[in-house]
Formats: structure tokens, C-alpha cells, sequence
């Protein structure tokens, strides 16, 4: 059984995947870049109704999202996001085979202090690994500067199904006739959502001053690696030394609270768990599986919107 998701409902989701081998597949350049915001912008349209996304970055080999979901859309956004994005990238580099690692890390971010933690880790994420000296010199997908300039995503791309559809049996087809442009803005964070522009750009060129200097002091004054370097690798190379990284269901500072989330976590398991069981026990008389009353917050089986919503 993979990972069983605890969906509570307005909660603040801290989102991870890595690539396959922690293969280096999303490599900042300019079509991949283009690929990720294309299949973002279109997920969000598509699935993202009641998802606010707060902030994201894609590095080399991974990406984090810090987003709410209202409404229970979570995992339809992040099936097609990333199904898509896989297929495409591997299709432009000439690439066969998994693209992820394994379904994506949802961390459930509970508190404000928590909030800002994860926010600026998003943000900051390219310095934290080392790779740049600051946030902007990153050259892969980032909503920093969207965010800064107070402007929304924008992109566009040409839809491949309905292009190849129109080019089967020799047809000629303009791509241009099935170009797509999908656009979205990352939202403000709940605290600074009345401020101006100028202000909430001076809080947050704040916050990115204060969490970039903590993480380059962590490094020990080990210098980034550097967009030249970064460029000069290939998409199937992977680190020489890849991380071990433990999955954690929560993101909380509070070591009492954290404590009564992971047993409210512990009992929703079982409980979930017992609903597994009667289920199989049960497959051949429906009106038994119907019945089942399955967890609030849980995703029951083939269900994409969890109980709750």
C-alpha cells in the first residue's frame, strides 16, 4: 500500500517530487522551462479550482509547491500536472521510461510561523541547495519574480494531441492553429493579502534576505555551484552522492502539537485501514461496499476528491 493521504480541508500542502534516480530531467532550459509552466498553467485551469498556489520552484531533479486546496482538488491538479509534464519532457529530450521517482510527497504545514518557514524555503530553495548565491540567479522555474512584479504566470503552448490528430495521414497542420495560452497568479499569503504591492515586495525581499543568509551560513561558506555549471550537466546525470530523506506526513515547529497530529494521523490510519479490509471483504455484495463509511479527509479507493469535501 503506498502512502495513504490526509487531506484535511483549507489546510496549507507542501508539495515535493523528485525524478527518477534524482535524474537531472528538469534541467532549466528554455523548453523544459516553458514544458513545466505550460502544464502548471493548464492544470490550474483545468483542475485548480479552489487551489491556491503560494509559490514554487523547480530545480534540476526535484520541485516544491506550497499551495491550499478548498476544495478537494489536490489530487486531480497533481495527477495531470504531472503525467503531462513527465510525457512531454521525455518526449522533447528523447527519453523513454519513469520519469518520477514516486508519487509526490504531500506535507500538511500546520501554523504560521510553519507557513513562513515553508514559503521561504520555496523561494529560496536554489540557494539552500547551493546551486546560486541568490534566488533570482536562478535560471529554472521559480514564482519569485512573478511575485515580486505583482504579475501573473502566462504561457504558451501548442496542444500536441489535437496537432498530431490533425496531422495523421500526411495532413499539413499550422502549429500556430493549435496554440493554447493558459495563465494564473500566485496568491498573496493570508497575512499580507490587503497590503500594497510595495509594501508585501518589501516584506518578502525581507524574508528572502533573512532565509538566504541562514541557509548560505549552513553551507559553511561552501560557494554555489553556479548557472554555468548547472547548464554544463545533461538531463540523465543524477548527484554523485544522492540525499536519504525521510517522508513525514506534517511540517510543525510545536513538538506538543506535532504530537497530537501524528496520533489523530496514527488513528485515521487504522481506522482507514478497517474500511480497506471490509472492502475486500465485501467486493462481491455492492450494496455492503456502499455502506463502507470511509474516514473524513481520506481518499477512498479510485475516489480523487477526499471524504470531507
Amino acid at each position: 500500500m503506498g502512502q495513504i493521504r490526509f487531506h484535511q480541508k483549507n489546510a496549507t500542502h507542501f508539495v515535493t517530487n523528485r525524478c527518477e534516480h534524482e535524474m537531472f530531467l528538469l534541467l532549466p532550459h528554455k523548453t523544459t522551462n516553458e514544458l513545466i509552466l505550460f502544464w502548471l498553467a493548464k492544470a490550474k485551469t483545468k483542475f485548480g479550482d479552489g487551489i491556491e498556489i503560494f509559490g514554487f520552484v523547480f530545480l534540476s531533479n526535484h520541485f516544491h509547491i506550497l499551495l491550499r486546496d478548498t476544495k478537494g482538488q489536490l489530487a486531480k491538479f497533481m495527477g495531470y500536472f504531472q503525467a503531462n509534464l513527465a510525457k512531454s519532457v521525455n518526449s522533447d529530450i528523447g527519453r523513454r521510461g519513469t520519469f518520477w521517482a514516486r508519487e509526490y510527497d504531500d506535507v500538511i504545514v500546520d501554523g504560521e510561523e510553519e507557513f513562513w518557514d515553508r514559503y521561504a524555503y520555496v523561494l529560496c530553495n536554489p540557494v539552500k541547495s547551493g546551486l546560486v548565491a541568490t534566488p533570482l540567479q536562478w535560471g529554472g522555474v521559480s514564482s519569485l519574480s512573478h511575485t515580486l512584479e505583482n504579475k501573473p504566470v502566462q504561457i504558451t503552448g501548442i496542444n500536441k494531441t489535437l496537432f498530431n490528430e490533425a496531422r495523421r495521414f500526411g495532413r499539413k497542420a499550422d502549429p500556430k492553429d493549435f496554440e493554447e495560452t493558459y495563465e494564473f497568479k500566485p496568491t498573496t499569503p493570508p497575512a499580507w493579502k490587503y497590503w500594497p504591492h510595495e509594501k508585501r515586495k518589501g516584506a518578502l525581499q525581507g524574508l528572502v534576505a533573512s532565509a538566504c543568509t541562514k541557509y548560505r551560513k549552513d553551507r559553511l561558506g561552501k560557494p554555489a555551484l553556479g548557472m554555468r555549471k548547472v547548464m554544463g550537466q545533461q538531463p540523465t546525470d543524477s548527484p554523485r552522492n544522492p540525499a536519504s530523506r525521510p517522508r513525514f506526513k506534517f511540517f510543525c515547529l510545536d513538538k506538543e502539537r506535532l504530537k497530537e497530529l501524528k496520533a489523530a494521523y496514527r488513528q485515521f490510519v487504522g481506522y482507514y485501514r478497517e474500511c480497506l479490509g471490509a472492502l475486500f471483504h465485501n467486493l462481491n455484495n455492492p450494496r455492503r461496499v456502499a455502506q463502507i463509511q470511509w474516514p473524513e479527509w481520506g481518499y477512498p479507493p479510485t475516489c480523487h476528491v477526499p471524504v470531507g469535501f
